[in-house]
């Protein structure tokens, strides 16, 4: 997860700073395949109509299933699979194509990370950015996370609940009765909502988040805050 800590802020400083600089509406700007990090911004739906934040799911789906081996990623095959015509990134270890859904608080950024010396951290990662963290997710929730986990079983990956991770908690001390003195608490443990499916040397790791928090059914409701495909196992 070392990748997703460095590109994710990164991408959301960008996309949340550049819509004072996204062109005017209605244009038809082209962007290179290679084009320069320097001119990264959100793009919009005026300008890629097919873009949509359910086809850009369809396209990472694609993506991972056309990996029979976490060995046959790399940027070439991303370009060639999901047809985004993706921005280097400053750092020069990565690459992304972001969105900006007009009218709604949502950016959606896919990014594929590459660095030289970091191989084991190697992942492509589809993330949903909100202006807020209560920003109702239900426009970008289309392909929701029961949809995602059904189109990942159906391409053979299995879910790992044995990949769980949890939080430690540590409860305020307790008074013994006996002794009057305060003793530590045992620790409780809480599942974090993160969930990993694997097939092959090919790991996805999806975190949900509920779409909203009322009504009460978009409170139970879980859409997805991201979606990343990395290596499983040792090479």
């Amino acid at each position: 997860m070392i990748a997703r800590k460095l590109i994710l802020p990164m991408l959301a400083t960008l996309a949340l700073s550049a819509c004072a600089h996204a062109p005017a509406p209605h244009s038809k700007e082209t962007m290179p395949m290679n084009a320069s990090a320097k001119a990264y911004r959100p793009h919009t739906l005026d300008e890629h109509p097919d873009l949509t934040p359910e086809e850009m799911g369809r396209r990472m789906l694609k993506l991972i299933d056309s990996l029979t081996s976490f060995d046959e990623l790399s940027l070439e095959r991303v370009r060639k699979v999901t047809r985004l015509p993706l921005y280097e990134m400053p750092s020069r270890t990565s690459h992304a194509f972001g969105m900006h859904l007009p009218a709604s608080d949502w950016y959606y950024v896919f990014s594929y990370y590459d660095h030289p010396q970091l191989s084991e951290s190697t992942n492509i990662t589809y993330e949903f950015l909100g202006k807020s963290e209560t920003a109702d997710m239900g426009p970008v929730c289309a392909i929701d996370y029961g949809a995602y986990v059904t189109a990942l079983k159906s391409m053979g990956f299995r879910e790992r609940e044995d990949l769980a991770r949890y939080d430690a908690l540590h409860p305020y001390p307790r008074r013994d009765e006996q002794t009057g003195q305060l003793e530590p608490s045992p620790p409780e443990f809480r599942r974090l909502p993160v969930y990993f499916f694997t097939r092959n040397n090919v790991a996805v790791q999806v975190i949900p988040r509920r779409e909203a928090d009322v009504p009460d059914e978009k409170l139970r409701h879980a859409c997805v805050e991201s979606i990343t495909a990395m290596r499983f196992g040792k090479r």
